[in-house]
């Protein structure tokens, strides 16, 4: 297995039952990125995480790494999705909408260019829709430098996640 470069662990406030991964100071503003998979969706703007709680806090860990997992952690997690972003300014974070990154390092460890996430979900079945100031869901981002690939679902397990792909507006 690849070993982090650094990993960092941190509530995360969360609004609207999402979170970003994107350039500090843009802006990922279509939630329907994620329908497909139910998790996570991305494009040339960064990417959009689906929480179960509507408002409240998240435990996230993030890891950095230098390439690919050799392997894919799924005992631990309900749902994890792979998909590729991009960040141009070499700033790239986690947030909510109010678009400070907290504790965490910029993601884009290795400068500006194209990047994996592999994002772990568990706990979204807890309080769907519901307000949670002390965490019931837990997320993992693992990150690394790679080209720009398509989506790859690992694992989809939760309720919630099977509600949104089944019930979410299509275009």
């Amino acid at each position: 297995m690849t070993e982090p470069v650094r990993a960092a662990t941190a509530e995360l406030r969360v609004s609207y039952g999402q979170f970003f991964v994107r350039d500090y100071g843009s802006w990922v503003g279509d939630l329907s990125l994620a329908a497909s998979n139910g998790l996570v969706g991305a494009d040339s703007s960064g990417a959009v995480v689906l929480t179960g709680i509507h408002t409240g806090r998240v435990n996230v860990t993030v890891e950095l790494l230098d390439s690919a997992p050799g392997s894919v952690d799924l005992d631990d997690w309900e749902e994890v999705v792979e998909v590729s972003v991009d960040s141009e300014d070499g700033e790239l974070i986690a947030c909510g909408l109010e678009d400070s990154p907290l504790e965490f390092p910029y993601l884009s460890h290795a400068g500006a260019g194209p990047y994996r996430l592999r994002v772990h979900a568990r706990g979204r079945d807890t309080a769907p829709g519901l307000n949670r100031f002390e965490p019931v869901e837990d997320y993992k981002i693992s990150v690394w430098p790679a080209p720009e690939a398509a989506e790859t679902v690992y694992k989809q397990s939760d309720k919630y996640g099977q509600q949104v792909r089944t019930t979410w507006p299509r275009p």
